[in-house]
C-alpha cells in the first residue's frame, strides 16, 4: 500500500492552489478563483473554444488554454463536473457576436451542465454548439448502452482542432463541423498497472490491483476496465492486444471506426501520468512499428506525452484519428498550426508525412587479436559465467532493494542486464571461451553495450585493464593463481586513476579490494571470496561519500538496523558474482 501515501493534508482547496500555479508559470492566463476558471482574453471577434470537466486530468484542460486552442476552461474538484454556475461565468466573460463550441467529454456530469448552460444562452439568443467526444473502444456497444463512449484522450485533439478552426476565423458551423467529424473518427484505448492514488484518501479505502495484474481499458476517474489479466504481458504482448481492440474489425461490438491498409491517420500515444518518459518512447516506437507492419496504416503525426491523465495511473492510451475516412485535409493542417497552450507541447511540423528511417553504424572496428595464448577450458569457462549469471539473478532483488534507498534503484538491474548480454553471446556463439584474453575482450564489448550509469564504466575499465595485462603475460600458457592476482592488482591500480573511492568509502571497491589483495597474498580464491564478503559486509557501518548514496537521509537507513544497517548495493553485485564462481570452482 506505499504506493498510495501522499503529501499531508492541504492546502484546503488542491484544485484552486494547482490552478493558481499554472497561471504564476504562464501569466499570460487569468484565473477566475471563485469559479475555478482559468481563461485568456483574445482581442478577435471570434469564435469562442470553451471545454472542462473534472479536475485531476492535467494538463486537461486548463493547461490548454491559450491562444489557438480553448479560450477558458471551467474546472470541478478531483473527478466531479464543475456546476452550470461556473460554466456561465466562463461564458460571460466573452462577448462574442461570433458564438461558443463548448467541447465535454462524454460523461453524464460534463453533459448535464455544460448542456444546461449551452440552453440558458440559447435562450438569450446566442450562438452556442455543444460538441460531445466519446472516443473509447474498452466499453463495447452491448456494454455502453444509451451512454455511450467515455471522453478519454481523444478529446485533446478536438480541442485542437476547434480551437485552430476559430482561431482562423471559421465560423461556428465550420468549427462544430470539423470538431465533430474528428471525434466521430477518434479510437482511443488505455492499460494501467495499477488504479490511480488520489491525494488525501485514507490508503485503506484506495483500490490496487495485485502485484502481478494489470487492466485494459480502464477509465481515467479509476473506472474498472473491461478486462484484467492476471499475468502482466510483456510490452509487445500489451501493444499488439491493445491494437487488436483498437483497429481490427473483428470484433463488431467493439468496431466503432473502421480502418483500412494505407489510410492516413493520426497517432497519439499517452502517458496516464505514472509511466516513465522512458517507458512511453518504448510504447510510442511499438505501437507505432505494429501499426505500420501489421496492419499497413499509413501514420502522418505521431503525437507522444502527457496529454490527459488520471492523476498518477501507471499506464497508457493509444489514440488514432481516421483522416482518410474524416475526408477533410484541414484537419491535419489545424493540427499543425501552433498553439501557446502551455499543455500543448507538440512541435510544429511542416513534411507531409513520417517515414521511419533507422540509422547504423557505418564503421567497424576489428578486435585486435590478443598477444597472450592463455588457454581455457570451453566448458569450464562456461560453468563459471553461468554460475556467476544465475547467483545475480537470484540476488538482483536484494540488491534492487539496497540501491532503490541508497542510490538510484538501477544497480541490480544494470547487474541483470548484463548477465543476460552474457548468456546470448554464449548461446550465439558470440562470446570466445578458449582463450582467456580474448574472452575478457569479449566480457569487455558486452559490459559496454549492455550495462549503462557508473557501475557499468567501472566494470568495463576493470575488465578492460585486467585484459590488457594478462595479454603481457609471456608465461605460461595456462593461467595460474599467480597471474591472475598480479592482473587484478594491475586492473585495481588502473582502476584507481580513474575514481577517487577506496576501501572505506562504501563503494564497490569495499568488496573488490579485499578480494585482490587477499588473492594476491594467500593465493587462496575462498580466502578471497570471503575478504570481499566481509568487505561487503562492513559497508553497513560505513557513511557513504560517493554517488546518490551520500544523501540518503539517516530515516531512511534506520530501516535496515535489524540487518546491521544498509550496505552498498554495488559491493554485494561483486561479492556476488564472486561467490557464483567459487560455486564452480570449489568442485
Amino acid at each position: 500500500m506505499t504506493r498510495f501515501k501522499s503529501f499531508a493534508t492541504g492546502p484546503n482547496d488542491l484544485v484552486l492552489s494547482s490552478l493558481k500555479g499554472l497561471v504564476a508559470a504562464n501569466p499570460v492566463l487569468t484565473l477566475m478563483e471563485d469559479d475555478k476558471v482559468v481563461l485568456q482574453r483574445s482581442g478577435k471577434d471570434k469564435v469562442m473554444v470553451i471545454s472542462g470537466g473534472g479536475s485531476g486530468h492535467e494538463p486537461s484542460h486548463a493547461g490548454y488554454v491559450g491562444e489557438g486552442m480553448l479560450d477558458a476552461a471551467v474546472c470541478g474538484s478531483i473527478f466531479a463536473s464543475p456546476s452550470t454556475k461556473q460554466i456561465i461565468s466562463a461564458l460571460s466573460q466573452f462577448p462574442s457576436s461570433k458564438g461558443f463550441v463548448l467541447v465535454v467529454k462524454n460523461y453524464t456530469g460534463d453533459i448535464l451542465h455544460f448542456g444546461l448552460a449551452a440552453e440558458k444562452l440559447k435562450a438569450k439568443g446566442m450562438q452556442v454548439e455543444l460538441v460531445i467526444v466519446g472516443d473509447d473502444v474498452a466499453v463495447g456497444k452491448a456494454k455502453g448502452g444509451l451512454v455511450g463512449r467515455r471522453g478519454l484522450a481523444g478529446t485533446i485533439l478536438v480541442h485542437k482542432t476547434a480551437g485552430a478552426a476559430a482561431e482562423s476565423g471559421l465560423s461556428i458551423s465550420e468549427v462544430s463541423r470539423l470538431a465533430r467529424t474528428v471525434s466521430e473518427n477518434i479510437v482511443t484505448i488505455g492499460a494501467s498497472l495499477d488504479h490511480c492514488c488520489i491525494p488525501g484518501r485514507d490508503p485503506s479505502q484506495q483500490i490496487s490491483l495485485g502485484p502481478d495484474e494489470i487492466e485494459i481499458g480502464m477509465g481515467i476517474h479509476n473506472e474498472p476496465g473491461v478486462e484484467k489479466l492476471s499475468s502482466i504481458p510483456t510490452r509487445e504482448e500489451l501493444v499488439q492486444k491493445l491494437l487488436r481492440t483498437l483497429v481490427s474489425s473483428d470484433d463488431i461490438d467493439r468496431s466503432f471506426v473502421p480502418f483500412h491498409p494505407f489510410d492516413e491517420v493520426v497517432l497519439l500515444v499517452n502517458n496516464l501520468g505514472g509511466i516513465s518518459n522512458l517507458e512511453l518512447g518504448v510504447f510510442v516506437h511499438l505501437v507505432a512499428s505494429q501499426l505500420r507492419q501489421n496492419y499497413k496504416l499509413n501514420i502522418v503525426r505521431v503525437l507522444a506525452g502527457t496529454f490527459m491523465t488520471a492523476l498518477d495511473g501507471p499506464g497508457f492510451s493509444i489514440t488514432l484519428v481516421n483522416l482518410t475516412r474524416a475526408g477533410d485535409d484541414r484537419i491535419l493542417e489545424l493540427l499543425d498550426l501552433p498553439s501557446a497552450a502551455p499543455g500543448w507541447t507538440v512541435k510544429q511540423i511542416s513534411s507531409q508525412s513520417i517515414l521511419p528511417v533507422a540509422l547504423t553504424a557505418s564503421v567497424e572496428v576489428s578486435p585486435r587479436p590478443p598477444s597472450s595464448t592463455l588457454k581455457a577450458n570451453p566448458d569450464f569457462i562456461k560453468s563459471l559465467l553461468f554460475a556467476a549469471c544465475r547467483n545475480i539473478v537470484k540476488n538482483e532483488p536484494q540488491i534492487t532493494q539496497y540501491d532503490t534507498v541508497a542510490g538510484d534503484g538501477d544497480c541490480g538491474t544494470t547487474l541483470l542486464d548484463g548477465c543476460n548480454g552474457i548468456i546470448r553471446a554464449i548461446q550465439s556463439n558470440e562470446i570466445c571461451l578458449d582463450n582467456v584474453v580474448q574472452l575478457v575482450l569479449d566480457v569487455v564489448d558486452i559490459v559496454e553495450n549492455c550495462m549503462g550509469g557508473t557501475s557499468g564504466g567501472i566494470y568495463a575499465i576493470f575488465l578492460s585493464a585486467l585484459a590488457q595485462a594478462l595479454g603481457n603475460n609471456t608465461g605460461s600458457s595456462e593461467l595460474d593463481v599467480g597471474t591472475l592476482s598480479r592482473s587484478l592488482m594491475f586492473a585495481l591500480d588502473t582502476l584507481y586513476r580513474y575514481t577517487r573511492a577506496r576501501p572505506g568509502d562504501r563503494t564497490l571497491i569495499d568488496s573488490l579490494a579485499p578480494f585482490v589483495a587477499t588473492l594476491v597474498e594467500t593465493s587462496n580464491l575462498c580466502k578471497a571470496v570471503a575478504a570481499s564478503r566481509s568487505g561487503f559486509e562492513n559497508t553497513r557501518k560505513l557513511q557513504a561519500k560517493f554517488g546518490r548514496a551520500s544523501y540518503v537521509s539517516d530515516s531512511a537507513i534506520t530501516n535496515f538496523d535489524d540487518e546491521g544497517g544498509l550496505p552498498d548495493p554495488g559491493a554485494l553485485g561483486v561479492v556476488v558474482i564472486l561467490e557464483g564462481i567459487l560455486s564452480v570452482y570449489k568442485k
